[in-house]
Formats: structure tokens, sequence, C-alpha cells
């Protein structure tokens, strides 16, 4: 007893120190890992459909050709819109800032003097509105070389689960608990994943939608927008709503921005708060600080597209550490409140 409690804080100091270093790792090779975790995301997004049109009496390969296809459409018709949906943006930036000049200088009558020049401010704010076009463009054209990365590699995730015969695959499972462990948490994390898909698709809808009828430009961007930082929980919504309430700002005032935060927040109200949690169930269980906590983490060690995915990855962690008898209590303390008492009474 008296070893255990002395060898507590000698344990504590070598799981931190192998957390920091493959922390440091992980950045390091960040640019490798981004497209391995897309594609393994993909995949367990897509396996189901290859699955189902096996059952239909589909051939393997010919299944994963047709679902690779859809992905490849997809992909390829969603870059193209939001390119040329940039390129128009980026023409229509002068006149954007031009109004925001004319808007800042209204205000600037009702501001005290702060011993600065408006003008140096409006300058300065053209300059960040500009740079941000350019760094908008530059990503496309990266995310745009990973997409094809991602496809390739989906594809021969695929190929290989398509092609594994059933009774080999559930002779492995039957040998190993841990496998079986495994099994059951990828089928919840496939779960996650489809269901968020699926109600990000249609917050990115409802919100491109609610744009078109209130005339804000560049609509079908901002629901692509709103589709892509739905994955992001908390500040996802606030980060898609900014761009569209400055044009409502720019085409009918004050009101207009308040108008279109207001649509989107209830399209938000409605996919976060009633349909995600009628389809998803108990949820992640995971304690809001960790999924938190988790957005910061992942996006220092894999940037701004380890913020998508920080979730699954972060059910992840929590599956490997579930796995050991000596880790399982920090797998306790990422779980919700609701969630340990679940457990508690499901115990008793």
């Amino acid at each position: 007893m008296n070893e255990d409690t002395h060898s507590a804080p000698a344990r504590i100091l070598i799981y931190s120190t192998a957390a920091v270093i493959l922390t440091i790792g992980m950045q390091q090779i960040s640019t490798i890992l981004v497209p391995v975790f897309f594609s393994v995301f993909a995949y367990l997004i897509f396996a189901p459909l290859v699955h189902w049109l096996q059952r239909k009496g589909v051939p393997g390969t010919v299944s994963v050709g047709l679902v690779i296809l859809l992905f490849i459409v997809v992909a390829i018709a969603s870059g193209l819109l939001v390119l040329g949906s940039l390129l128009q943006l980026s023409t229509r930036i002068p006149n954007y800032e031009t109004q925001l000049m004319g808007i800042l200088e209204k205000l600037a009558d009702y501001l005290p003097s702060a011993g600065f020049s408006i003008e140096s401010i409006l300058r300065d704010i053209g300059a960040f509105a500009f740079g941000i076009t350019a760094g908008i463009l530059t990503g496309v054209l990266d995310a745009g070389t990973t997409t094809g990365l991602i496809i390739i590699t989906t594809t021969f995730l695929l190929l290989d689960a398509a092609g594994a015969p059933k009774k080999v695959q559930k002779e492995i499972e039957s040998q190993s608990f841990l496998v079986l462990q495994v099994t059951e948490f990828g089928k919840n994390l496939i779960n996650y994943i489809v269901i968020r898909t699926e109600t990000n698709l249609l917050g990115g809808i409802g919100t491109a939608v609610l744009l078109l009828i209130g005339g804000i430009d560049f609509a079908i961007l901002w629901g692509i927008l709103t589709f892509l930082l739905a994955y992001i929980p908390y500040i996802g919504f606030i980060l898609a709503a900014l761009p569209p309430m400055l044009l409502g700002l720019f085409k009918y005032g004050p009101l207009g921005a308040l108008a279109v935060l207001a649509g989107i927040s209830l399209v938000n109200a409605l996919v976060e708060n009633v349909l995600f949690p009628s389809l998803a169930g108990k949820g992640l269980k995971l304690s809001p600080s960790v999924v938190f906590l988790s957005l910061f983490y992942w996006a220092y060690v894999l940037g701004t597209a380890g913020a998508l995915i920080a979730i699954p990855l972060t059910m992840v962690v929590k599956m490997i550490l579930e796995s050991s008898e000596e880790t399982r209590w920090m797998a306790k303390l990422m779980e919700s409140s609701g969630s340990r008492n679940q457990n508690e009474e499901d115990a008793g």
C-alpha cells in the first residue's frame, strides 16, 4: 500500500513526460498526420455505404469505385464552388472596404479621441482584409493538394475493408477483448461522425437558404463555411456567423446584422439543441471543459485542421486510456458528470 502511494507521483511524472514528448512529436509531423487522420475519418464515413452496396449485390471493388467517385465529385464540386466564390469575394473587397470606412467614419464622431488617427486604423483594417483574402485563397490551393492525398489513402483503406473476409474478421474479434473494445468504440465513433456530418449538412443548407432569402452576398459560401466550422464545438458557430453578419451590416445596417445573427442562431439552436441530441442519443460522454480544452490542444498540435477533428481524436484518446487499468481513472475524469452518474447507476 505504501509502495503504491509513493509510486503514484512517479507514474504521473512518467505519463506527463510521455504526453509532452508525444505532443512535440505529433506537432513535428503534423503535415503527415493531418491527411492520415482525415483519410481514416473519411473511411469511417464511407465504409457503411460500401458495405450497403455490397449487401445489395454490388462487387467489392465496384462498390468502392462508386463511393470514391461520389467522394471525388463532391470534393471537386465543393472546391470549385468555394474557389469561385472566393475569387468573386476578392474583387468586391475594395467595395466592402469603402463601406466599412464609411461606417467607421460615422462612428468616429461619437467616439472619444484617444490620440490616434482614424485614417491609420482604416488603412490597417484594409490591409488586414486583403491579407485574410490572400490567406484564404492560399489555403484553398493547399487544401486541394491535401484532398487528393486523402482521396487516394481513403481508396486503399476502403479496398482493404471491402476485401476482408467476414469470417476472418469475426474470428479475430473473438480472440481479443481489446479488439472487441476497439470494434465497439469504432461503431460509436462512426455513429458520431456520420450524425455530426448529417446535422452539419442540414445546418449549412439551412443557413445558406436563410441568407439567400435575405439577399446576403455569397450565401452558398457561408453555408459551406457553416458546415465545416460546425465540427468545432462552441466557437465554430461564432466564426461562421461573422462574415454574413458583416455583409448584412453593409447591406441593411445594424438591424440587418442583428437579423442575420438571429437567423443563424435559430438554425444553430435547432440543429445543436434539438436535432443532434435526438440522433446522437446520450451524446459524447465528454465533459464540456475537456471538449473546450481539446480544441486548443489539437489546434496547437495539428493547426487549424486539428480543431475540426478535435472531438473524434479526443474520443480516441479516451478509448486508449480506458484500455488499461492504470489509466482508466483518467478516462473517467474526461467524462461528463451526467455520464459518470449514469454509469454508476448501471453498475448498481
